[in-house]
């Protein structure tokens, strides 16, 4: 595998992931814990995709640059409407659904970290490498965050109903 290819592999992974996050955040705001954190480690997914900037460069790769948000209005209606679907008997089984879809994004993800970071290694770029180290470990992090809640989550939708 090329090193371009893979740091591309893992800016388009994070990329979606954060796209992903930020639309369940919009659409669960009746759910403070998804809103904040949603918001947080989408913010953290671009901040991985400017990380690797540099090394993207290094070895050729295109430089993705993370979405600029939607426009207000448009953010005040999924807003307005995720608040509306918080009080809906469908709230749970669209979470628990996100919840799975979001974290299978963020396991592929983590699979591209772990490809990059052998790509790394085998070239030897000790500062790819530290990059990959930090990032993948937060990518760990949502993926563990994201079972918990899956966890507590697929009770309640699935037994109490």
């Amino acid at each position: 595998m090329r090193v371009d290819t893979a740091i591309s592999e893992v800016q388009d992974a994070e990329l979606d992931l954060a796209k992903q996050l930020h639309r369940v955040r919009e659409r669960h705001t009746a759910e403070p814990d998804v809103h904040h954190l949603g918001n947080t480690l989408a913010h953290r997914c671009e901040e991985h995709v400017r990380r690797l900037a540099p090394f993207a460069e290094r070895y050729g790769a295109p430089v993705r640059e993370p979405h600029v948000g939607s426009p207000r209005l448009l953010d005040a209606l999924r807003r307005k409407s995720g608040e509306l679907l918080g009080h809906s008997e469908l709230a749970g089984p669209l979470l628990l659904r996100d919840l799975c879809d979001l974290s299978l994004a963020a396991h592929e993800v983590e699979i591209a970290w772990v490809i990059l970071g052998q790509v790394a290694q085998a070239v030897r770029d000790r500062e790819l490498l530290q990059v990959v180290t930090t990032c993948h470990e937060d990518t760990r992090m949502c993926e563990k965050w994201l079972r918990t809640r899956i966890k507590q989550v697929a009770p309640q939708v699935l037994v109490a109903g």
